[in-house]
């Protein structure tokens, strides 16, 4: 009795010290997955934001010839330029040569990251999912560095380049957050409490955090970036700050090599025939990511409102990614502001965008008792200000963007905004998709928000070049926000968990 005793002890002991493990692995994936934001998000709120659409601006135009008269080069940044293309057979504006790029890279990025989570999808562990991170964000890092090193003529290596960071990044932005559900689950599964935890609001706090902590990281990079720009010796050297992004991304990144890795790693290496885990790669796998993507848009039917959500989600994003280049853009070439200027404008924006994406749904939701569907709907309200201010100056003289003063104030206000939306919108999405296709929905979730990127700055570019006055752009990006708040209010989240739900026991054949 006593040996049976003590066996049943040991068993015990190893049970519980198996639980101790399962959890320890799981929270250092929780916190792997803010290392993946504190190091990529500089890139997309610093580089993308800001550094690279000057870059862009700067070698159009100091390439770049007058507008009334083409043989005439560009010898001031108050002149109205252009940039002649492919042997000067066409001539845009030196603005719309960065909203062009950008809207390149955005196309192309969309086609790889499609590709690759149909790819960790069918792969479901999250060793593979890392590898993908370190490798794309290695490159990424890689090409921004490069970036640095260009040369003022070199203005079509600039645009590739660039077009491979921004699809790097995509891939990484849509694998990392393909992870949360996932941690989130294996929170809720092996912590011990004495309440259980609702996966809800886990997902919201934890999105949450790792939106604070990457906003956090680009405030860093952007505070060390004044200082290495000052002490440069133009004080409006860009490229020194590009690449510190660069050094920060791949450095950063890898603590993500020894903190990520799959909870029970026994269960996926020993019983492939139940988890569809592939033996090795194979090409064909390739094609999975758009056969899942056709899978999940036949059976739309069950995400009606998904479908909602991703129209409202398009409108949003491309109008928040639009309203913050065309206003670089603007500050840059209509109001004469500094490369200085300009940062600390972009660090104000990071100190706000913390404390929105923080507090909003730490504080805010809980004290006043709102869903994110509602709070999403106040952001968006709250966000429409800035292009309607913006109207403003057609109106009046001296207010509506008629001094630099004014876009350290819009900076604030816009900074809120972005932080919210990008804790608010991945907690709302993380709660409406069928679990075990997290890599799959997320692509479309990015499909849809990087799909939208390519519609604004296009647009915003064909105004420009038609007018050679970005402010005209203010009049549909408010446009475009005020279309959005009825269409996410029309969003049923009962009905949406239940179409997920529905959509979960879909299998589809191909991944078979």
């Amino acid at each position: 009795m006593s040996y049976g005793s003590q066996d049943e002890v040991r068993v015990q002991d190893r049970i519980a010290a198996d639980s101790i493990s399962l959890l320890k692995r799981t929270k250092n994936n929780v916190k792997g997955w803010y290392f993946y934001s504190f190091s990529s998000e500089p890139f997309a709120v610093s580089a993308v934001a800001i550094y690279i659409p000057l870059l862009l601006e700067q070698f159009a135009r100091t390439n770049g010839v007058t507008v009334g008269d083409h043989s005439k080069k560009c010898t001031s940044n108050q002149d109205k330029c252009v940039l002649g293309l492919f042997s000067n057979r066409i001539y845009i504006d030196t603005s719309s040569f960065a909203l062009y790029t950008f809207s390149v890279s955005v196309l192309l990025q969309i086609l790889v990251v499609i590709t690759v989570s149909g790819l960790v999808d069918v792969w479901k562990t999250v060793t593979f999912k890392r590898r993908i991170l370190m490798v794309f964000g290695a490159l990424g890092a890689f090409a921004v560095i490069l970036i640095s090193q260009l040369s003022l003529n070199q203005y079509y290596m600039l645009a590739a380049l660039y077009i491979v960071a921004n699809t790097c990044y995509g891939v990484v932005n849509v694998v990392g957050n393909s992870l949360l559900p996932r941690f989130v689950s294996d929170l809720v599964e092996y912590e011990q409490g004495s309440e259980p935890l609702s996966a809800d609001i886990l997902t919201t706090v934890i999105s949450g955090k790792g939106a604070s902590l990457g906003y956090g990281g680009s405030l860093l990079v952007q505070i060390f970036s004044m200082w290495l720009v000052n002490e440069s010796k133009t004080q409006d050297n860009i490229q020194v700050a590009v690449l510190f992004v660069g050094i920060w991304w791949i450095c950063w990144q890898s603590p993500m090599m020894w903190l990520l890795q799959d909870v029970k790693p026994a269960f996926f290496l020993n019983d492939h025939s139940s988890t569809n885990y592939p033996v090795r790669f194979e090409f064909r796998l390739l094609k999975c990511g758009w056969f899942s993507l056709l899978e999940s848009l036949k059976n739309a039917k069950l995400l009606k409102d998904m479908v909602i959500f991703l129209l409202g989600w398009f409108i949003v994003s491309d109008s928040l990614t639009t309203i913050n280049s065309a206003a670089i853009l603007f500050a840059r070439t209509e109001l004469g502001m500094s490369t200085l200027s300009l940062i600390l404008i972009s660090v104000l924006t990071m100190i706000s965008a913390i404390l929105g994406a923080f507090f909003i749904p730490h504080y805010i939701c809980p004290r006043f008792q709102l869903t994110p569907q509602r709070t999403l709907i106040y952001i968006i309200c709250w966000s429409s200000v800035i292009p309607f201010y913006g109207l403003l100056g057609f109106a009046f003289e001296n207010i509506g963007l008629k001094h630099p003063a004014e876009m350290f104030v819009m900076s604030v206000w816009y900074g809120i905004s972005i932080g919210g939306v990008a804790a608010v919108s991945r907690s709302l999405f993380s709660l409406i998709i069928p679990p075990g296709r997290e890599s799959t929905f997320f692509s479309l979730f990015s499909v849809t928000d990087k799909g939208s990127s390519i519609v604004g700055p296009m647009l915003v570019g064909f105004i420009t070049d038609e007018t050679h006055e970005i402010r005209y752009s203010f009049y549909l990006l408010f446009a475009l926000l005020v279309v959005s708040i009825p269409i996410f209010n029309s969003i049923n989240l009962s009905r949406a968990k239940k179409g997920a739900d529905e959509l979960r026991r879909v299998d589809p054949e191909a991944l078979d």
